[in-house]
């Protein structure tokens, strides 16, 4: 019984001892979910569940913090003129907010509530006089700038809607989400002009591309869980090319000349396609996770990645770095 019990007081100093010599887990930072670089490219907005930061570009140093109070921060936008800040997001299947700030001095003009579950992603008309807001609820809600007034909501989606934006004639919004199609509507009437149903699963981006001349018709950009990258005229419903990849893609972005298309994917690669051939002309590193979005730089060949594994920043011509 003596030794049982000396036994049983030694494994207990054994546990005890074991416990103490263990460091406390870090906690995981939260993943960032947008960014949106300052009009002045002098500096870039980072959201995420714990608000949004505002940091020096191309440095990344912590500058400032915005007070959002917003559970989830999925979208940042500025508008044509700099002037206006769109923050969009909310809380899950309670409220889709969109806080309109005004830029550089911070103060908020309005919030909109009118969706009744999170915004996903918003989007400013090419002339600044309104701006659009694709929510989980399956609705798109267009509003008039300055004044927040809402023009019109499509409803024709059958499930939560991703991602949308205006073609470059302003008068139409193309929008995408978890029910697998493209649809294009007409922003002032709210009229559904055309469905699109090519790709096989839920579409997670759509981006319009840079028009160089306005002879051609416009062109957008989608990317899908079902792995591929594919190039429209959704004007005239035509799919001009598309191309797959090998893991999923989750952010994309034009560049400045049209030519080209980035996309983020799950992997945290950052691939380049060709807009008129569809091939992938590079594949570079960058997060150790899910990109969650991209900003390109104006002036450089910087791409800002954020995501499930912090940001990075890609540079075309010289490698990448954390």
């Amino acid at each position: 019984m003596l030794m049982r019990n000396i036994w049983a007081h030694f494994a207990t100093l054994i546990i005890a001892i074991a416990f103490l010599s263990l460091e406390p887990a870090a906690l995981a930072d939260p993943p960032i979910t947008a960014a949106a670089l300052t009009p002045d490219a002098e500096q870039v907005l980072l959201a995420s569940q714990a608000g949004v930061e505002i940091r020096s570009w191309p440095q990344l140093n912590l500058a400032e913090r915005l007070p959002s109070q917003l559970d989830n921060i999925h979208d940042l936008k500025f508008s044509p003129d700099g002037k206006t800040l769109l923050i969009a997001g909310g809380s899950p299947a309670e409220a889709g907010i969109v806080k309109v700030i005004e830029w550089p001095t911070r103060k908020m003009l309005r919030q909109m509530s009118d969706h009744s579950d999170v915004v996903y992603q918003v989007a400013w008309s090419p002339d600044g006089t309104q701006w659009a807001s694709a929510g989980s609820d399956g609705i798109c809600r267009v509003y008039s700038q300055p004044s927040g007034d809402q023009l019109i909501a499509f409803e024709g989606h059958s499930q939560a809607v991703l991602s949308l934006c205006f073609l470059p004639d302003g008068k139409s919004v193309a929008s995408v989400g978890v029910d697998q199609t493209v649809r294009l509507w007409d922003s002032m009437s709210g009229k559904l002009i055309r469905t699109l149903d090519n790709h096989v699963n839920i579409v997670n981006a759509i981006a319009t591309r840079p028009q160089k001349d306005n002879a051609s018709p416009a062109a957008v950009a989608t990317i899908s869980e079902d792995l591929t990258v594919r190039f429209w005229q959704p004007s005239i419903g035509r799919l001009m090319r598309f191309t797959k990849l090998a893991t999923a893609p989750r952010a994309i972005a034009w560049s400045a000349s049209g030519d080209r298309l980035f996309v983020g994917s799950n992997d945290g690669h950052i691939r380049t396609i060709s807009a008129d051939t569809a091939e992938i002309l590079n594949d570079q590193a960058c997060l150790n996770g899910r990109i969650h979005d991209l900003v390109l730089d104006p002036h450089s060949d910087r791409i800002l990645a954020v995501g499930a594994g912090g940001y990075g920043i890609v540079n075309l011509s010289a490698g990448s770095s954390p």
